[in-house]
Formats: structure tokens, sequence, C-alpha cells
């Protein structure tokens, strides 16, 4: 007797079908073999499995019993297709076949009944593609059902259930879509809601309002207690509500990380120490590190300049390309990874340099080994440079209201949508985004503009990448200016946030 039963395995944010063949022969002493499981430790599923049948009243069958698992290697144990392999079984056992379009997932308790699953809202990319017409999950397990085409899901309870269902005939509906769709709304982060409470440094401001407007990352440097770190932390609340697509990215960030879902959707802001690991930081092929847990929000290093640089390396081709992948026993491993950078540095090693009430404690030595320290080719994946001033009495909160509230919100709000509908087409949602493919055609020019590009490009020496990056900033502020054209002064205002000034 042989079935053959659809399930999946997620590995990071990847999904790959799986086959769960079932064999059950007369022939050979009575027990269960797991073939095509890598480490082949499936003894306490086999178990969980067996009590499942008994406390479901259903027979399981005393003969030789092999499941094997295709493709070979992918996933070490049975956890989470105990459900797919005990209706292999019981589809074996009664001589029932299940629909070539059939899907199952879940595991299960001793009890048989199943356990409420939260992977399967790694699903909706491949519901999509309209390769399955059934899925039967537990009754509780989240999904996300956007994009379904023709998918009829089935909401079980128990093994028994199943049984009845496909042995018995019994009438189970499947569920309306929307009962089971995950519901959220979008809630505030980051101190306040604007950057009231911190006086002056109104180039900083400016600075990062088009970092928040385009996903530009940005850097700012100054000297300690100006407020760089408040600033940060305020930035989380100005992003913008994201898109329904965001919403569920986000959610599932958080269960690759571990981390409970919930209705409430939060832009995240991650804030890792300076004795964050490497591992911590991008994460492992069994575990996301902070660089998922800031996917679709901000990921801040604050004392960016005491970071080590080997950590500060590892996440150059996550920012490059905007996701951390793996190579874990042969098999690709990927975790999302798409987030703002913002870093916060001081101008020398004490601090001081460039405040104005304060001393700087540094000799030229000291200078010249802390700016060697600041790698070159990190921060090349900077798009803003600014210099935070002031001294620390003009970084406390105000409290008071900020009169220019109300008016950036909605300018950030208003040059977000402007990108949105551009570059849909381009399945990106930010102008540093941009492939350079397309950078001449979104990013045109006037001509004074290119002049002034022609003349940047001779006196600063800019790279590919810098002119690149100068093109995007500057795209973002003509779209905060809500003009199709980019000026040169929307030009020269890219050009100065990306040389750098020798003077603090």
């Amino acid at each position: 007797m042989y079935c053959r039963v659809r399930t999946f395995a997620i590995k990071g944010s990847t999904v790959t079908e799986l086959g769960v063949e079932i064999t059950i022969s007369s022939r050979g002493i009575p027990r269960v073999e797991v073939t095509g499981v890598k480490g082949g430790e499936c003894t306490k599923s086999i178990k969980k499995i067996r009590t499942a049948f008994n406390n479901s009243g259903l027979q399981f069958p005393n003969k030789k019993i092999n499941i094997n698992i295709l493709p070979a290697g992918l996933i070490s144990d049975l956890t989470d297709i105990e459900f797919p392999a005990s209706m292999g079984i019981l589809f074996a056992h009664y001589g029932v076949a299940p629909g070539t379009s059939d899907l199952f997932y879940g595991s299960l308790n001793s009890g048989g009944f199943l356990v409420p699953a939260t992977k399967t809202i790694f699903l909706d990319d491949v519901w999509a593609s309209g390769r399955m017409g059934r899925l039967f999950i537990s009754d509780g397990s989240l999904y996300f059902n956007e994009n379904i085409n023709g998918l009829k899901v089935y909401k079980l309870c128990s093994l028994s259930q199943a049984a009845d269902f496909f042995v018995n005939g019994e009438v189970v509906s499947p569920a309306a879509s929307q009962t089971l769709a995950y519901n959220y709304a979008w809630a505030r982060s980051g101190a306040g809601d604007c950057f009231c409470g911190v006086l002056g440094n109104t180039q900083t401001k400016r600075a990062l309002t088009i970092s928040i407007s385009g996903h530009h990352n940005i850097l700012m440097l100054g000297p300690s207690g100006t407020g760089k770190s408040l600033l940060a932390e305020k930035s989380a609340a100005m992003f913008p509500d994201g898109t329904q697509k965001d919403a569920v990215e986000i959610i599932k960030a958080g269960i690759l990380c571990g981390m409970p879902t919930e209705n409430i959707v939060t832009t995240p802001f991650r804030r890792p120490h300076i004795s964050v690991k490497e591992g911590d930081l991008i994460g492992s092929p069994r575990m996301p590190g902070e660089a998922t847990l800031a996917h679709k929000g901000i990921l801040f290093l604050d004392e960016m300049h005491l970071f080590p640089s080997k950590v500060l390396n590892s996440l150059k081709t996550v920012i490059d390309r905007k996701k951390v992948e793996f190579n874990c026993e042969g098999a690709p491993v990927s975790y999302p990874a798409d987030f703002l950078l913002i870093g916060a540095a001081n101008n020398c090693m004490c601090g001081l340099l460039g405040a104005e009430d304060r001393q700087c404690k540094c000799n030229g030595k000291d200078l010249n080994t802390y700016h060697t320290r600041m790698n070159p080719s990190f921060l090349e994946r900077f798009d803003i440079l600014t210099h935070v001033s002031g001294s620390p009495v003009e970084a406390v909160h105000s409290g008071g209201e900020c009169s220019h509230k109300c008016h950036t919100a909605e300018q950030i709000k208003k040059a977000v949508s402007i990108q949105r509908s551009r570059l849909v087409p381009l399945g990106i949602s930010y102008n540093s985004g941009i492939p350079h493919e397309s950078i001449n055609r979104i990013c045109n020019l006037s001509k004074d503009g290119s002049s002034l590009l022609e003349m940047a490009v001779s006196k600063y020496g800019l790279s590919t990448r810098a002119v690149h990056r100068i093109l995007t900033v500057s795209r973002t502020i003509s779209d905060l200016e809500d003009t199709p054209e980019i000026s040169a002064a929307h030009l020269a205002e890219a050009v100065q946030y990306r040389v750098k000034n020798d003077k603090p």
C-alpha cells in the first residue's frame, strides 16, 4: 500500500514543497522507518503520531511502515509535518487517495489535535502561483490571503475530523477567506511623534526628513550630547504607515525570530549594543539577527565608531542585497533585511571635537587612528552624511510643540506616495532602490543640474556608486517639493550631504 502526500518545508523565508511517501507492507517486522530526513532523529514524532492515532479512535497499522521524504535532506525531523505524515499513513491504510492538488501542513499533540501554526503565513507567494487547490491546516493557523487564486482553505481541529472528511465522507466546508486573514493596525513607534523636543540642528532634521522619505541611509557625525540618539529615535515616529505587504513582511520577520504575533504592527526600531557579535547582528543559518528584526524599519548603530570593523563589514553585503544569505549544508537559507540604516558617531575618540563649549583632548595621532577605524568602504553605504552641532543644553526636551510637526509629516507622506506610484512597475517603494538601468529615466535632471553634476564629479572625483546615490537623493528632494524635474538646487543639496566636509 502506497500513498504520496504534499507538504512543504520552510528554511528561513524560503518555502520548498516536499513529498511524503508512505509505504505500508505486511512483510517484515512491524515498525516505522523514516528516510530522507537529515540526521534521522524522528523517534519523538513517531511516538506522538502513534499515540495520536490511538487517542483519536483510529487504528494505527501494525505493519512495516516506511516514511520517505523527498527531496531528501531538507528537514532534520518530522515536527512540522506530523499531520501530513499521519494523513499519508491514514490514506495508505484505508486505501483512500488524496486529491492531486491537496496540501497538508502542521504538527500534532498526543491527543490527536492539530497544533496552530504560524509558518503558514510564508505560503502567500506559493498561493499566488495558483499551484494548490486545497490547503488543510489547523484551526487557528496564521496566513495572509491577499493573493489567493482559487485556493480553498480547510480548518481542521483534529486527526479524527480529517479521517471523517476523507474516509467517512463527512462534509467540512472550506473557511471563508476573511475569517483567516490576518487583521492588523499600524502603531507609532519611537520617542514622540516628530523632531519636536530637540532644539537647533535644523540641517540635521532636514537631512533626516530626506532620509526617511526616500529610505536613504544616513550617518550623523558630531560631539557627544548633541541629540544624535534622540533624533534617531524620533525618526521611527516619522515613518509613514507601510503598505499591506510591508505589514505582512514585518510579521514574517517576527515569526522567523520567534516573536509572538500581534495585530498591532509597529515600524521596527533596533538599536544593537556596541558589544554585539557578528552572528547576533546578521544572524546565523538557524536564527535571524538584528538585521532581520529591523526589516522594513530602522537599524540604528549608535556610537558606530566603537563597533568592531569585522561586525560592520559583515553588514555591507546585507545592505546591498537587502537580505541575509547563508549556505547551510548545501541548502540556501535567506532572511529578509531591508532596513533604513541610521548611524551616529563622534568626531573623535574623546567625543569633544566640534563641541562649542568643550575642548577636544585628542592629538593628531589620535585623530588619524580614529579616522582609520571608520572603514571607507562601509561609509560608502551611506547616502547622506550630516554634521550635528550645538551644545548639550540645546539637545534637551523643549517641552513645546514643533511648529513644523504637521508640515513635515505630511511632506514625508506625500513624497512617499509619489515614489510608490512611480516605482510600482519596478517592484520597489523608495528612491534609494532605483536600479542603475532606470536611473537616467527616473532621475531626469534640468540643464543646470546636469552641468552641476559634471562639475561635482570633476571636483570631488566621485565614483559611479557615489553619483548614483547623489541622483537618488536629489530625486527624493524634488519629490519632497513635488517637482517632476531635478533642479540644480536639489542636486547641490544632495552633493552637500554626500561629500564629507573636513571640518566637524
